[in-house]
């Protein structure tokens, strides 16, 4: 990326566990440098990477057609989507991923890619947002939502879609938190927001990349691993159940005037940590 690019605030990522990230991410890129193409993964540290990332996480959700997040586009819209053409859904998402993207720095956020050598150089092939434990207790600014949040989902979904959106994502956090303390587990945890694999690189262990070090982390400091899965009949076999998650309840979204995919669930899933096994 270009040196130009303009960077982000500071990490607000619990000192401790930001640096054992970083070692963590050190030692696998180590491990994987001698693979062709040279794959790392790396924290976005400019916003142009971020809004890469936000673009190829878009480019992923439209083109699996996504129902988390086809939902609260207009039906004109998921009609051109299932009819091929991927162009303005992508837009719109990524304007709207972009945000959450930058919204999530002042909690605790931060952007992980996975990129690999090519004759034009470096190209990322997958994207991921996630959520740790906050070195400051904080949330986003009013000033930020109404800046760059609202312009951002009016701009993508129109003013009653938008809050249509927002309700969905409120409901949705309000169904998880409330399921993990109903089973007792810890409030303190890793969060996956969202991540996705370039089509054409799937299946070359991207996915993988971007999780082990957070797998690695939450063992390490004896944290929850948390997500929801918006596409359980395909990712929850394929993908989580590999990394020891189990699905501890789910969220079912209705139909609505609003919604233009229909009823759909999200599984909302864990993974426990692992205890270090003792040195023979």
């Amino acid at each position: 990326m270009p040196s130009t690019s303009r960077p982000l605030r500071a990490l607000n990522v619990e000192p401790a566990l930001l640096q054992g990230l970083h070692e963590l991410i050190a030692g696998l890129n180590m491990a994987d440098a001698e693979l062709p193409r040279q794959p790392r993964v790396e924290i976005a540290r400019t916003r142009q990477q971020v809004s890469l990332a936000a673009q190829l996480m878009a480019h992923a959700f439209v083109h699996n057609q996504d129902k988390g997040w086809l939902a609260w586009l207009p039906p004109s819209e998921v009609a051109r989507v299932r009819c091929g053409d991927l162009r303005r859904a992508q837009e719109k998402i990524a304007r709207v991923i972009d945000y959450l993207c930058m919204a999530a720095a002042f909690e605790g956020g931060l952007v992980l890619i996975e990129s690999a050598q090519t004759p034009q150089g470096r190209e990322i092939r997958g994207a991921s947002l996630w959520g740790l434990p906050p070195a400051v207790p904080r949330s986003e600014p009013w000033w930020h939502l109404a800046a760059f949040g609202a312009a951002a989902a009016l701009r993508s979904y129109g003013p009653l879609r938008a809050l249509a959106a927002a309700g969905a994502a409120n409901a949705l956090v309000h169904a998880s938190l409330q399921t993990l303390g109903e089973q007792g587990l810890a409030q303190r945890f890793i969060y996956a927001q969202m991540g996705c694999v370039r089509p054409a690189h799937q299946g070359q262990r991207v996915s993988r990349r971007m999780f082990e070090p957070f797998r690695l982390l939450a063992d390490r400091f004896g944290l929850i691993y948390r997500l929801e899965s918006s596409s359980p009949e395909t990712n929850d076999q394929r993908v989580f159940s590999n990394f020891r998650f189990e699905k501890i309840g789910e969220h079912r979204f209705g139909a609505s005037r609003f919604n233009s995919v229909g009823p759909y669930t999200i599984n909302l899933m864990v993974r426990r940590p692992q205890p270090e096994l003792p040195c023979s």
